[in-house]
This record gives structure tokens, sequence and C-alpha cells, in this order.
């Protein structure tokens, strides 16, 4: 057999491994999946949160449809708002952010800040979800961000999540 026989396969064998080294893991910004199953763990905050859980999901400019997108994703035992970066997220007991969006100054004691794992590995926020290709999802923490908003899990919870 001549050489040419194997090239072909072989060029398509390394595009595949380059692609596969090169492509991205996971999503970079939060989804409407990924939210409602980070919401979930409100459910282990102590002392539980009143239902509906009053959710403020925070977006940059111009991305209202990316928050409404989420905001439809959560279920009925969350009353979500969607606002852009300076808007008024009083009175949430979760914050998602969506985007680049920093609300470390504009969260109060008790609001679990929600966002993708670059959010969270940043300590910009507290919570991330990781969903696995099995449709598994790991909760990561920041176990500083966490601190600063006094937010406290049951401790059930704390052994499912990864801290960093």
């Amino acid at each position: 057999m001549s050489d040419r026989y194997f090239q072909a396969p072989l060029r398509a064998l390394a595009a595949t491994l380059a692609f596969c080294l090169l492509a991205p893991t996971q999503a970079l910004a939060i989804d409407g999946p990924s939210a409602a199953v980070a919401v979930k763990a409100l459910n282990f905050v102590q002392p539980k949160p009143a239902k509906p859980i009053p959710v403020a999901i925070v977006v940059d400019a111009g991305q209202t449809a990316a928050g409404d997108a989420i905001k439809g994703a959560l279920g009925a035992d969350i009353a979500a708002k969607v606002v852009e970066g300076g808007g008024d997220i009083a009175g949430a007991a979760a914050v998602i952010v969506v985007g680049k969006a920093d609300m470390t100054a504009k969260t109060a004691a008790g609001q679990l800040v929600i966002g993708d794992m670059a959010c969270m590995e940043a300590g910009r926020c507290a919570l991330s979800v990781e969903r696995q290709a099995s449709g598994a999802a790991k909760y990561h923490v920041n176990s500083a961000a966490l601190a600063k908003t006094a937010v406290a899990f049951d401790k059930n919870f704390q052994m499912l999540v990864t801290a960093h």
C-alpha cells in the first residue's frame, strides 16, 4: 500500500484532535438550563427563603433577551426580574450574573451571587454550575465570595459542592 492511502485518514485525525484540544469544554456564559440547576441550591440556604424565591437576573446593556431566556427556564418557585447592570437588585435572595457585570459592591448580605465558572473563579460570584456531558451537574463555590455574602448552606448541600 502506498503512503497516500494513509495520508487522508491521518489528516482527518489530526484535524479532529486539534479541534478537540482547542474547543472550549463548557459554555462561557450562564444559560437557562445552568441557571435552573443553580437556583436549586436556594433550597439548601439557611434559613430557607420564602417561595416564590425572588431572583434578580443582571445582564449587560443590550442583553435583555439573554436574561429573558434564563427567566423562562427558572420555574414556578422563582419570581425573577431582569435588570441591567446598574439596576435595582434589592430584595432578591439570589442574583444571577450574565456577562461581565461585577455586582460585588451592590449585593447585600444574604444575596447568593450565581454566575458562570469564570465569574466564580474570579471571585465575583459565589456559586457556579458545571454541566457534564452525561447530564449531571457539579456545583462550584468560591469560599471567599460566599463568606462575603453571609449565605449559609445546609450541611447536606456542603457535601455536594467543590470549594475553590
